[in-house]
């Protein structure tokens, strides 16, 4: 005899059955070959993904708010320093003379070089590493002089970065690719590679230089940095250097990438003139 409490219980098992059943039923009707994914394991894998999207995004935002902050520290330091030196560099301006041929005095400070200490002929560049035309200089004309007066000339590289917050980023790597000895590795990085400087890019050169990074990252921070790069500046701007590149060659301006003829016929000059002075001394 069934009650409906016997009908009760005897549907409820039925159900556990069907609740048991159905999953090994479900498989018997998949096809060889298809996978299927729980529905709960499916869950944790949206789940996961998700997380690591987030934290990917917020991964860099942080990147972005810390290299932002830095290029404002860099960018408010070097106002503050012209603004310091403001009446330094307009006297610096008013005594220039305005001969072209004149010869000013430019320090070389301790800025990187190429080339003997006591050549004949220093060549003092200010230059800018997102600028189009000191690119080409590097790539095209720098490699030139080297090669064709090779112990004759040295060559000194100053920052002059008047093209945006990248051109104060790229100054400061540069010094400190500068300080583990591989300036000019980094310097023909750059500008082979202008436009959208970032500090990946840079984290990039210096791996690929085989600087250590730490060292690296530590100086970008550093003050004696920041300081360096505004050294350049504010001497350029007692110059009064107008653009880049400008050179001075022994004293003597030459502004802009010109053709590689202009600076053989400068360095030419200096030479005879260097040899006419030490002649005037010999014994």
């Amino acid at each position: 005899m069934m009650t409906a409490e016997t009908d009760i219980q005897q549907t409820a098992v039925a159900s556990e059955e069907v609740e048991v059943t159905l999953p090994e039923q479900a498989q018997q009707a998949v096809p060889d070959g298809v996978i299927v994914i729980r529905r709960t394991t499916f869950n944790y894998i949206f789940i996961a993904a998700v997380f690591l999207v987030v934290g990917m995004v917020i991964g860099a935002y942080g990147a972005f708010k810390v290299e932002r902050a830095n290029r404002s520290w860099l960018s408010d330091a070097l106002r503050e320093a012209l603004e310091g030196q403001a009446g330094t560099i307009v006297s610096g301006q008013q005594a220039e003379q305005t001969d072209p041929d004149a010869r000013v005095e430019v320090s070389v400070d301790d800025d990187p070089a190429h080339g003997p200490a006591d050549a004949p002929v220093v060549m003092i560049e200010f230059s800018d590493f997102n600028c189009p035309y000191c690119g080409r200089f590097a790539r095209e004309t720098l490699p030139l002089l080297r090669e064709n007066y090779e112990g004759r000339i040295r060559f000194v590289y100053r920052d002059y970065p008047i093209l945006g917050d990248s051109s104060l980023q790229a100054a400061v790597a540069a010094e400190c690719a500068d300080d583990q000895g591989a300036f000019w590795g980094f310097h023909d990085l750059l500008f082979e590679n202008q436009g959208g400087f970032n500090q990946e890019m840079f984290i990039g050169f210096a791996e690929q230089l085989e600087l250590n990074v730490e060292q690296f990252t530590a100086c970008q921070n550093d003050a004696i940095t920041r300081d360096e790069v505004i050294a350049d500046y504010t001497e350029a701007e007692r110059l009064r250097v107008g653009g880049t590149p400008t050179f001075f060659i022994n004293g003597r301006r030459v502004v802009g990438a010109q053709p590689y003829a202009v600076f053989q016929d400068a360095i030419a000059e200096e030479l005879v003139s260097a040899a006419e002075a030490q002649s005037s001394v010999a014994p």
